[in-house]
């Protein structure tokens, strides 16, 4: 298992994954803009036996950091790979002397809630009808330790 940034030559595999799992997928040119443009975002994905099997996707603006995206594949759920991911990118934002990460996340993703409270993530306020479809956010925050 290993960890590497993201490459262009990944743009069709996390986009056919975005279709599949996701209400609201990010488009290829998204991706490309996070991958070659966003000065401030990170893009890693895991890799086990040469395929990616997850990824996440996170900003590190000045002393915080938003986490935008955790993925992982159907059949690598709930074996401690969305914690691997968390856990890479919290290493990565106290190295860049964050002192704040804060998320979004669809109040129907019991399994994502539980992994955020987990690592002491806290519900700050509900976002009304803050995605595309109108389901609600949880604004979650911890502090970098």
């Amino acid at each position: 298992m290993e960890f590497r940034l993201a490459s262009n030559n990944d743009l069709d595999l996390l986009v056919d994954l975005e279709k599949q799992y996701f209400k609201s997928p990010w488009t290829k040119e998204q991706y490309y803009r996070e991958i070659n443009e966003n000065e401030f975002s990170k893009n890693v994905v895991l890799i086990e036996n040469n395929h990616i099997v997850g990824y996440i996707n996170y900003w590190i603006i000045f002393d915080q950091a938003t986490i935008n995206k955790i993925f992982v594949i159907e059949e690598k759920r709930k074996l401690g790979y969305g914690q691997k991911l968390l856990d890479f990118a919290i290493e990565n934002i106290k190295e860049n002397n964050c002192i704040i990460v804060t998320l979004e996340v669809r109040v129907s993703n019991k399994n994502a809630i539980k992994l955020y409270e987990n690592n002491n993530f806290k519900t700050v306020v509900r976002k009304k009808e803050y995605y595309s479809d109108k389901e609600d956010a949880f604004y979650m925050v911890r502090g970098v330790d």
